[in-house]
């Protein structure tokens, strides 16, 4: 008998706090994340328009200070420029600014951008990116495919 009074004692203050965690906790979050997801876009938004406004412009130099640390590890500023130097960007609108939470996996930062090329031409980017210690960096871009998103 002493076991299952042993049993509760540990139970039912472990159930309050569970319950505790569920009715207090999850409103407590989605307030966090109502305040500070709107604050992450913006930062992440500006990052992509200075990025962006330094490749049209032609400040490799700049957009490469704005690229993340693990990229600028594997390209030195020389690889880099020649990869983005054309065509050249005439203007840009961004699209999209995303947090995505994954249940199993890093939460993504990305920011879709159309880019309009001197040519007339346009193309849609995505742009992941990293919150670094100086800020929100570019980590990578693909080309996204207008017929599948």
């Amino acid at each position: 008998m002493a076991n299952t009074e042993e049993r509760n004692r540990f139970f039912i203050p472990a159930l309050i706090g569970v319950a505790l965690l569920l009715c207090c906790g999850t409103p407590a979050y989605v307030g966090y994340r109502m305040w500070a997801d709107p604050q992450t876009k913006a930062g992440m938004e500006q990052a992509a328009t200075a990025y962006l406004d330094a490749l049209r412009d032609g400040d490799y130099p700049a957009a490469y200070a704005l690229v993340c640390d693990s990229e600028r590890k594997k390209y030195p500023l020389a690889e880099w420029t020649s990869y983005n130097d054309e065509p050249d960007i005439e203007s840009y609108r961004i699209t999209e600014v995303a947090i995505v939470d994954q249940s199993e996996g890093p939460t993504l930062y990305h920011v879709r951008a159309e880019l309009r090329y001197a040519d007339g031409k346009t193309a849609l980017w995505h742009y992941n990116l990293a919150d670094e210690s100086g800020g929100w960096r570019v980590c990578y871009d693909t080309w996204v495919d207008p017929q599948t998103g």
